[in-house]
């Protein structure tokens, strides 16, 4: 069994890719003592599943392994590493839960497993960190393992889920002018104005497929929401690169589709993609920017019980509010009644505006 060569994968901060002509030097140049206590002298020509990078830098390594010989059917062993002079940047950790997303994306792991030697705090630590379970012990070495996680996520009313080009057909109809509205740039705007009703039908289609494509890559994932009897209710993103947020940290972004606003469809999925947040990324918090007359986008982020952490006035007059939530803290574990709240409203869709409902999964601007 194996999950899949690694492409390149990131949250924004770090990011985790196969390792290149010219690595190895840097692989072995980051060993020091601690590494050589803990996982001994090291190969003399390592190929880890990846390198860690940071800024275009080598910082650490992260890899697995099937042939342990306590693994079971559908077990893979960690393994990682992060040079000395990078430690405690908290790069490990969001490595780790990259490895962890690429093996949902090829699904052919289930569980994730980590051996640590008992005197390494700072495995311990991260092994707590990115949601792994002590398991006992193994020839005295604390045991430790994870289900691999899903790329589906549902709370039983509401279920996110990687976009489709089958979606295409309530994409186009959620594209009215409340989203337009409160999502769209003004060239976005201009954009699908100047397009024949063709024109934008190749255009969605094109973007549904990017989305799809690039739901294994980040730093931006795009969902698709559908109730139990109905597909595309909902649409919602969470970018880790967007230039409105820190660095490494999600921006989200949701709009309903205009027959299913008031339902309280649109702040299940909020909770749902922070639930993927913890699970695939190393984000700690989460903010949506929402303008100050878009009442019901505002109940949105109460109903996850998010912080009004900012307010600024917009070139053009408008205040915007910056809504903060600790994706790991209770305020991500909002009791679900607050999202099924009635909202007698015309329109659901917070911004700003990221191109994943219009042009692109990607952000219009990137970090570097």
């Amino acid at each position: 069994m194996g999950v899949g060569e690694l492409g390149a994968i990131t949250d924004g901060i770090v990011a985790i890719r196969r390792p290149l002509d010219g690595d190895t030097e840097r692989l072995i140049a980051g060993r020091d003592q601690q590494f050589h206590r803990f996982l001994g002298e090291g190969s003399e020509d390592p190929a880890p599943a990846g390198c860690i990078v940071v800024d275009g830098d080598v910082v650490g390594w992260v890899d697995f392994d099937v042939d342990r010989s306590w693994l079971k059917e559908g077990e893979v062993n960690l393994g990682y590493n992060v040079f000395a002079e990078h430690r405690g940047n908290g790069y490990g950790t969001r490595a780790v839960k990259l490895l962890l997303h690429h093996m949902a994306v090829t699904g052919a792991a289930s569980v994730a497993t980590l051996l640590i030697h008992p005197d390494n705090d700072a495995s311990l630590a991260l092994a707590e960190r990115a949601g792994f379970s002590l398991h006992g012990e193994l020839d005295g070495n604390p045991y430790w393992k994870k289900p691999v996680p899903p790329l589906t996520y549902s709370d039983g009313v509401v279920t996110i889920r990687r976009r489709q080009l089958a979606d295409l057909d309530p994409d186009l109809e959620a594209k009215d002018d409340e989203q337009i509205r409160w999502l769209w740039l003004p060239w976005q705007r201009q954009a699908w104005a100047d397009m024949t009703d063709e024109q934008r039908r190749r255009h969605a289609a094109e973007v549904l497929r990017e989305n799809h494509e690039t739901f294994g890559s980040g730093p931006k994932w795009t969902f698709t929401v559908d109730t139990r009897n109905v597909r595309g209710v909902a649409y919602v993103d969470c970018d880790l690169a967007n230039d409105h947020v820190p660095s490494g940290e999600a921006n989200i972004s949701y709009a309903s589709h205009p027959d299913y606003r008031g339902k309280g469809y649109v702040s299940r999925s909020v909770h749902l993609v922070l639930e993927f947040l913890r699970d695939h990324t190393g984000v700690r918090t989460a903010d949506i920017i929402t303008d100050d007359r878009n009442t019901p986008s505002l109940r949105v982020a109460r109903a996850l019980g998010a912080e009004a952490v900012e307010h600024w006035t917009t070139d053009d007059g408008h205040t915007m509010i910056r809504h903060r939530v600790d994706v790991h803290g209770p305020q991500a574990n909002t009791d679900q009644a607050a999202s099924t709240r009635s909202r007698r409203s015309t329109y659901i869709a917070a911004g700003p505006a990221s191109p994943g409902s219009f042009e692109s999964s990607r952000p219009v601007h990137r970090r570097s």
